[in-house]
């Protein structure tokens, strides 16, 4: 009997060293992964750290940044909105004037245009701007906000505005305003 336990024994004892080893085999294996893996993590990291860098280089270069609101012969014109119409192509965008000085007719006398990302410009001739809901020649009261309205056509969906522009006197840009985002409904 002691001779069958032990038999037993030894046979149960060479299992267990099996399955021993293979478990030892496969954390080996899963720490090689493991390895690998954290070794593409830290490269992924390094590539995501010099496109960032990449990308800092190319605002820097291109200046890009966002410019909502602008103070020119002291009435301050900030965007409201940019809403564009998926069907039609149509953009209009509205803005808001502060006249800080003295009762004056804004300097938005000869329409705006407005360049997308991808170089394409689009006009808004001054028949398409209102002034406080009337005509594009109206006077900007002290201290009283007044809405300004450009409407722009056949602009296609998805597109964003880079840099909008209005047309003074003789055509020479009054104001700019940059990177707005359209509402596309």
């Amino acid at each position: 009997m002691c001779v069958a336990f032990s038999a037993a024994i030894f046979g149960q004892t060479a299992k267990v060293e099996e399955r021993v080893k293979a478990l030892e085999g496969d954390a080996k294996n899963l720490k090689g992964q493991v390895e690998a893996l954290q070794g593409q993590i830290a490269t992924m990291q390094s590539r995501l750290n010099e496109l960032a860098d990449r990308n800092a280089e190319y605002k820097k270069q291109l200046d890009i940044r966002q410019i909502l609101s602008v103070t020119v012969d002291s009435v301050k014109y900030g965007i409201v909105s940019a809403i564009g119409d998926r069907k039609t192509g149509n953009v209009k965008v509205t803005l808001m004037a502060l006249n800080l000085g003295q009762d004056a007719y804004p300097g938005i006398l000869h329409g705006a245009s407005f360049n997308d990302y991808d170089g394409n410009i689009y006009m808004c001739h001054d028949d398409s701007v209102s002034v406080g809901g009337l005509s594009n020649y109206e006077v900007l009261r002290h201290n009283i906000n007044t809405k300004l309205t450009m409407i722009f056509t056949g602009v296609p969906v998805n597109t964003r505005i880079s840099n909008i522009s209005s047309y003074g006197g003789g055509g020479a840009t009054y104001f700019s305003l940059r990177d707005i985002k359209i509402d596309w409904k």
